[in-house]
């Protein structure tokens, strides 16, 4: 028999060859799109249906845990906050409110209140709750949070201390600033990193002699935040911090800082010199626009070039 023959007669009719197509697809690949679909639909239904917790039930779980669950049930919390409000981080300490905030109050009147009650039902025995706490205060603002996260000042745990410091600060507790002021001399690097930030948005009249002492401090991220501290005042005291700032291969030196903070810090000296400087902030910022590896790094001095080229 020759190959052509041998071939023929090896392959199936092409009739046969539909039919076996047809029943796998009616036998097979039908049912399991069917099932999926079924599979997803009732995914989405119990999805649809499920309990969502809010700002009460998150309260109420903080409010009845104790020991270890407790700090966890606080971050939760700020998580909710955080993420429903879509609220500024922790960074931020412009004190722009939004909308969100006062409908939240609106709806939750006790919020601040009952916050305030568990920040002191925790001192000296559940410093996570008390770290987690000071941010969600700091965020809802009101009168009667600043007193008490004044007293979280004297905390003997740096990273409540520090989130108290910003917390006064979203709030411009100018009355905590004689404390803040302190808090520049602290032993810890991330207490007196926020204190030096936080000064520069409150009024007091030391707050100007310490930003310059800090420009000088042994954490050259304390000297960068010093320098944008004065900046936010209008003061060019920590002109050169910014400007050392411009440089990349400087900054990136600094490994233990994330690289999106490290370019955050960036962008901000480039706006601060813009700002300070004016026009005459060109010669610094034209080679950073044209030769800069940050693309936005190099955006943002682009911006402040075009900005004066309009005028």
């Amino acid at each position: 028999m020759s190959d052509e023959q041998e071939s023929k007669v090896a392959a199936p009719p092409a009739e046969e060859r539909s039919r076996v197509l047809t029943l796998a697809l009616q036998l097979v690949v039908i049912p399991l799109a069917v099932v999926a679909f079924c599979v997803a639909l009732g995914a989405m239904f119990m999805w649809l249906t499920s309990e969502r917790k809010d700002f009460k039930d998150y309260l109420s779980s903080l409010r009845s845990s104790t020991g270890p669950k407790r700090g966890d049930q606080a971050r939760y919390l700020l998580n909710y906050i955080q993420e429903s409000k879509r609220w500024q981080g922790i960074f931020d300490v412009s004190a722009r409110i939004s909308g969100d905030r006062d409908r939240f109050l609106m709806e939750n009147p006790q919020a601040v209140a009952e916050l305030v009650q568990v920040f002191e039902e925790s001192r000296d025995r559940d410093p996570k709750t008390r770290r987690y706490v000071a941010l969600v205060l700091g965020s809802l603002g009101g009168v009667e949070a600043a007193p008490v996260l004044q007293r979280g000042l004297d905390d003997s745990d740096p990273e409540t201390v520090k989130n108290c410091i910003w917390a006064l600060g979203r709030l411009q507790a100018d009355g905590a600033a004689g404390k803040i002021i302190e808090l520049t001399q602290h032993a810890e690097v991330s207490v007196r990193l926020m204190a030096v930030y936080v000064l520069g948005g409150l009024t007091h009249p030391q707050a100007r002699d310490l930003l310059v002492a800090s420009l000088n401090d042994p954490n050259e991220m304390v000297q960068w935040n010093a320098a944008f501290g004065l900046a936010s005042r209008g003061d060019d005291a920590g002109e050169k911090v910014l400007e050392r700032l411009l440089d990349k291969q400087y900054v990136d030196r600094f490994t233990d800082v994330t690289l999106e903070n490290r370019q955050r810090y960036r962008v901000a000296a480039v706006e601060w010199l813009g700002k300070l400087k004016g026009e005459q902030a060109a010669p610094l910022l034209e080679p950073v626009s044209a030769n800069d590896l940050d693309l936005r790094v190099r955006n943002a001095a682009l911006q402040q070039l075009n900005q004066w080229k309009q005028k």
